[in-house]
């Protein structure tokens, strides 16, 4: 299946391992870790993170004086760290924040306040050794990111503040996207109805376990990229993994829409797929119920992203050897 950059990064970022709690069932209580209770920013926290948690009900993070602070979420424990977390550098603080509010400033503050997670925390590192994450999501209510990220194409923070950093870093930003897109959706009292009912149902994984498992046998992998073409399109999905199941197939869209222009979406996945266009007609009002117009946010983020990479140097062509 053909796919645009941004989107491609995101599907590459769905494949690699993270702290996740993914049902209802799995949550477990921390109160009982003996981590003091406090879900809102101190009195004298920055004035900006304040308000992005009164305005957005988002409270972004960077301090703690013991690393279990970190890793016991709200109804959540990641029992798999053993190492813990480092705070992050002074000079990363600025952009940190930066960074958030220019994240917030592209979704409507209704719509944050009923399904965003509850924090966003920076750290330098998290875990440690050959265990050492880059992100992490706890649960449905934090979401860890290591700042700056060592991903290999994220870009490097500087000292200096720059407002644009979220539309150049696309890699970074579709990682939260991706993240916050499954973890919104695990906050639904139940999936959008009339979304699931624009494709095909979810089958919890077989039939794209089952084009894996043939590609495994015979290595044809045109067969394997039509096989899943087939499924995203006649199936109305963005990748494989989101025919399994809502919160992927959910996570996914949001994604795409918030960070991709709508003439890229239609010539990309719409024009070639009657299921996908439904369930983009769906998504996109479900939205604006919220007073988001997630479409508008996607155009801008793909005009910004564009002016930046005009501005970058042409790749270096490896030499032909003679």
């Amino acid at each position: 299946m053909k796919m645009n950059g941004i989107f491609k990064i995101m599907v590459m970022l769905a494949t690699f391992s993270l702290v996740s709690c993914s049902d209802e069932d799995d949550l477990k209580p921390s109160e009982s870790l003996g981590i003091p209770e406090m879900f809102s920013p101190a009195a004298d926290a920055d004035a900006r993170v304040k308000e992005m948690y009164n305005d957005y009900g988002l409270w972004v993070r960077m301090d703690f004086t013991d690393w279990h602070e970190v890793t016991n979420a709200y109804l959540y424990e990641d029992v798999n760290n053993r190492m813990g977390a480092t705070m992050i550098d002074d000079t990363c603080r600025e952009n940190a924040i930066i960074f958030s509010q220019t994240l917030l400033s592209n979704v409507s503050k209704e719509f944050a306040k009923a399904y965003f997670p509850l924090e966003l925390f920076f750290v330098k590192t998290y875990n440690g050794s050959w265990w050492a994450a880059d992100y992490a999501q706890l649960g449905r209510s934090r979401f860890v990111l290591c700042w700056p990220n060592q991903m290999e194409g994220a870009l490097p923070v500087t000292k200096e503040a720059n407002p644009d950093y979220y539309y150049q870093d696309s890699l970074i930003s579709g990682l939260i996207w991706k993240n916050f897109g499954t973890m919104i959706a695990q906050r639904f009292d139940e999936p959008i109805k009339e979304f699931v009912l624009a494709g095909k149902a979810y089958d919890n994984g077989e039939a794209y376990d089952n084009i894996r498992e043939q590609y495994q046998k015979d290595g044809d992998e045109e067969k394997y990229d039509k096989a899943i073409d087939e499924l995203c399109k006649n199936g109305g999905f963005l990748s494989g993994a989101g025919s399994g199941k809502f919160t992927t197939d959910f996570g996914d869209w949001l994604s795409l829409l918030v960070m991709e222009s709508y003439d890229n979406i239609k010539k990309d996945y719409l024009d070639n797929s009657i299921a996908r266009t439904a369930k983009y007609k769906v998504i996109v009002e479900f939205f604006k119920k919220y007073n988001w117009d997630i479409q508008a946010a996607g155009n801008k983020f793909r005009q910004k992203y564009n002016e930046y990479k005009a501005t970058l140097p042409p790749p270096v062509e490896d030499d032909e050897e003679e």
